[in-house]
C-alpha cells in the first residue's frame, strides 16, 4: 500500500509519500558509499527564492553559512549549487561491466551521487521551509504511475506546476531587483543577503489536497 498526501510548514508545501525511508525503487538504488541514502542523489540549488527565505531567521542564516562552506558549493551570480559526493571511478568501472544496462535509466550517475544533505538514519538534515522546491516535490515515477488513474492526483501535479511557476516568478523578480542595483551573490554577497533580509516575504498559499491510497 502506498500513500501520498501534502503537508504544509511555515508555507512550505511538501509532498509525503509512504514508500520513503523503505525505499525500493530504482531511483532510490545506491551503489556509493551511503547505502541507506535513498533518492537523495540531487545536488540541491539554492536559488533566490529559498535564500530569501533563509535570510530572515538566525536558523536560516546559519544554514546558509554552512552551505557556502561546503568544499564543493559553487556561488553564482543568483543562486548557489551545493555539489555532494560522485563515486566517479566506481561510474567508470559501472559503464564497462554487464550491470550497466540493467535498470532503464538514462542519466545513471544517480547510483554513485550522495546529497552533501542526507545523513545515515537521519535522512534530509535542511529543514522543510529551506529546501529546494525539488526536494520537497519530488515523488519518483514509480510511485506516481500508481496513481496516474486518480483524477485527485492530477490536482498534486497541477498545483505542484502552479508553484513552480510562482518561484519562478519571484526568481526572476529578485534578480530584477538585484540587476538594477548591479549587485549579485559573487561579487557582493554580504550587501544581497542585507538587502534580502530587509524585503518581506510573499507567502505562497497552497490549497489543500486530499491524501492519496493505493494499494
Amino acid at each position: 500500500m502506498a500513500n501520498i498526501e501534502l503537508t504544509v510548514k511555515g508555507y512550505t508545501p511538501q509532498y509525503m509519500c509512504s514508500e520513503c525511508g523503505n525505499c525500493k525503487s530504482v531511483f532510490g538504488k545506491s551503489f556509493c558509499s551511503e547505502k541507506s541514502r535513498g533518492c537523495c542523489w540531487y545536488f540541491p540549488k539554492f536559488t533566490l527564492y529559498e535564500i530569501h527565505r533563509m535570510s530572515h531567521s538566525k536558523e536560516g542564516i546559519d544554514l546558509l553559512d554552512k552551505i557556502i562552506k561546503l568544499p564543493k558549493t559553487i556561488i553564482y551570480n543568483y543562486y548557489i549549487h551545493a555539489l555532494g559526493y560522485f563515486d566517479e571511478e566506481g561510474y567508470k568501472n559501472y559503464l564497462e561491466s554487464q550491470d550497466s544496462n540493467m535498470y532503464n535509466v538514462k542519466d545513471k550517475t544517480i547510483f554513485f551521487r550522495k546529497c552533501p544533505f542526507v545523513k545515515e538514519g537521519v535522512g534530509c538534515t535542511i529543514p522543510v521551509q529551506y529546501r529546494s522546491y525539488i526536494c520537497n516535490l519530488f515523488i519518483c515515477e514509480e510511485v506516481t504511475s500508481k496513481f496516474n488513474e486518480f483524477t485527485e492526483y492530477e490536482k498534486y501535479i497541477k498545483e505542484r506546476e502552479s508553484f513552480v511557476r510562482y518561484i519562478d516568478w519571484e526568481n526572476n523578480s529578485l534578480q530584477a531587483l538585484l540587476e538594477e542595483k548591479h549587485l549579485n551573490l559573487i561579487h557582493n554577497f554580504g550587501q544581497v543577503i542585507q538587502i534580502l533580509k530587509e524585503m518581506p516575504l510573499e507567502n505562497y498559499e497552497f490549497p489543500e489536497l486530499e491524501p492519496l491510497e493505493v494499494v
